[in-house]
């Protein structure tokens, strides 16, 4: 039943050679490769020379036989996904066994049937969160702070380093949303400028008065509320790099001037008379298709010739669908450090389109991280969905109605409850809602299924 992602290192810790014998015999017809140690040197011993994906730990460990020193234990096998063997039916010691970071706890005698489901789902798990930690460390990003291994953004990073180490005027263009302000910032970085200042403008987001102001400043008493001499962008980026974001906006009225201070490199402030100089490289943006906009009469064409120098063009995300997963990665690591994604939800983001592109991804991967409830250690696809604006009904975990809020639940019958709670939501999780495919997961029919979903209040 297993495949190869359930199927991989086990180290099983125990001290019953009799445990040791039939439990990794029945690991190994199951088709994982096994370890056994009989104590706590010991298996620190073995995991440091050949690290498991998956710890079998009896807390139970001499010389002292007391829990606690199994505890001691969960958090020094790094990597690894633990799963506690416990003869104490204890919720208290359960509890602070899965806050020391134990991922699953088994209480003896250990039903074989939920060990071999445990282990397998562990495994999953453990494989996820080794390519979680490939995928981060892939997504970590260079010196010009650009996060991609596609072939379009190779060659953009290619181009930004080489294009930085000249003066020349830079134009980036590309979708909305695709990171032009990113690129702005990684020429700066890696050009001599990068010591001077970097100062951007939105173009479209003032008026053609207030966008003179803030670009070449104002003199005390030029107009209404003019209380002080301000200095504008340009005088402040002297010696750094001016970025002018969706430059198609700009009024015309603007453009004249704009064209002066790049054909001179003066400028005039609002309210003065003299011009002054300063040195600035000027790299602009925009999504617009400004060789039609020259057409239609609304953007100069000397202009267009001024700021255009080299083009760089920024992909959109479906020409760049190889950094999906490492994108989501970046951005859901800088919200929800300890969460990752499940594989329906790596799935789900790789077959969307993502018109708005880096930013609509970004946005949506934040606020799925954000809805994850405590506990769960993973962002769900109906997490993702709802998240996206899609009408999905998301379960609340904490207020399911379950046989477990029965004041007269056993701590023992509540750890169970819990467990295969768990199970059957990542296996309805990990088919995309297949119940069908869930139930040949968990190795029962698809009816018993339907029953455990409806008992539990899962459905």
């Amino acid at each position: 039943m297993s495949d190869a992602r359930t199927r991989g290192h086990v180290l099983l810790v125990d001290d019953e050679p009799a445990y040791q014998r039939l439990g990794s015999a029945f690991l190994r017809e199951l088709g994982h490769r096994v370890s056994v140690a009989g104590d706590a040197e010991e298996a620190l011993a073995a995991f440091a020379a050949d690290p498991a994906h998956v710890v079998l730990l009896d807390l139970a460990m001499p010389p002292s036989m007391s829990p606690e020193a199994g505890l001691e234990l969960i958090a020094r096998f790094p990597g690894a996904v633990v799963v506690v063997l416990s003869g104490h039916g204890d919720r208290d010691l359960a509890l602070r066994a899965a806050e020391l970071g134990a991922w699953d706890i088994l209480t003896k005698p250990i039903d074989p049937d939920m060990l071999r489901v445990v282990v397998t789902r562990a495994m999953h798990k453990a494989r996820l969160d080794a390519e979680l930690r490939e995928l981060r460390a892939r997504a970590a990003p260079d010196d010009l702070g650009i996060v991609g291994q596609s072939a379009p953004m190779q060659q953009l990073r290619a181009m930004v380093r080489r294009v930085a180490a000249t003066s020349v005027s830079v134009m980036v263009l590309g979708p909305t949303g695709t990171g032009k302000e990113l690129v702005a910032r990684g020429l700066h970085q890696c050009s001599p400028r990068s010591v001077g200042p970097f100062a951007v403008i939105h173009c479209g987001a003032l008026s053609a008065e207030l966008l003179e102001s803030e670009l070449f400043g104002h003199l005390k008493g030029s107009f209404t509320g003019a209380y002080r001499d301000q200095p504008g962008l340009v005088e402040s980026a002297h010696g750094g790099t001016l970025f002018l974001d969706e430059v198609g906006e700009m009024p015309l009225p603007m453009q004249v001037k704009l064209l002066r201070f790049l054909q001179e490199g003066t400028f005039v402030p609002v309210g003065a008379r003299e011009p002054r100089r300063a040195d600035v490289r000027v790299v602009s943006a925009t999504h617009r298709d400004l060789e039609a906009m020259i057409a239609q009469g609304s953007f100069r064409e000397d202009l267009f010739y001024r700021l255009k120098g080299v083009v760089l063009r920024t992909p959109a995300l479906s020409e760049r669908r190889a950094d999906i997963l490492l994108l989501a990665a970046h951005f859901l690591r800088d919200c929800a450090p300890q969460v990752s994604l499940g594989m329906a939800a790596q799935q789900w983001l790789l077959a969307q389109e993502w018109p708005g592109n880096v930013r609509q991804l970004r946005a949506v991967v934040e606020s799925a991280g954000a809805l994850v409830p405590a506990g769960q250690q993973t962002v769900d696809v109906d997490l993702l969905r709802f998240a996206s604006g899609e009408p999905v009904e998301l379960l609340d975990p904490d207020h399911a109605p379950t046989a477990a809020s029965s004041a007269d639940t056993g701590a023992l019958d509540l750890a169970l409850l819990e467990v295969e709670s768990r199970m059957l939501r990542e296996a309805m999780q990990a088919s995309g809602g297949n119940q069908s495919e869930a139930a040949r997961r968990l190795g029962i029919s698809r009816v018993g299924l339907i029953k455990k979903l409806t008992r539990l209040g899962l459905r």
